[in-house]
């Protein structure tokens, strides 16, 4: 597994619509809602952040979401366990691991569909300039 980008950072939530609502506020626009508990938030055609509702990341609280080559090529080692294994999400896969008590977020893009740029989670495979007439949240 290589780690290509940044991703964004994960905001778990237990009140999205006031989360998402607070974002932007605060100068971000909402880019995509994969489903009822998701948005992904982000600016000038990058992603920020990805506000959740989700008992799973409450519980890991805040941080960043490392984007990979391939999530399920991920070999764990005698310091680090699962706490999410991998799993498949709108976009690709997703997992989450400690690693000596560190949480560790991990996502790739191997299901992401045409429509959704792969520039906002910083796939470095797609600049972060879009063509004219694809921007999104502007």
């Amino acid at each position: 597994m290589t780690i290509l980008a940044h991703a964004f950072t994960m905001v778990p939530t237990d009140d999205l619509a006031g989360a998402v609502s607070a974002h932007v506020a605060g100068g971000l626009h909402v880019y995509w809602r994969p489903d009822p508990r998701t948005a992904l938030l982000g600016v000038n055609d990058r992603a920020c952040v990805m506000v959740e509702d989700d008992p799973a990341e409450r519980a890991l609280g805040p941080g960043p979401v490392l984007l990979v080559d391939d999530v399920t090529w991920f070999g764990l080692d005698d310091s680090s366990s699962w706490i999410i294994s991998p799993v498949v999400v709108p976009v690709g896969n997703y997992a989450a691991l400690s690693r000596d008590g560190i949480v560790l977020r991990y996502l790739d893009l191997t299901k992401l569909e045409d429509s959704v740029p792969r520039a906002w989670f910083g796939d470095p495979h797609e600049t972060a300039d879009c063509e004219e007439g694809k921007s999104h949240g502007k």
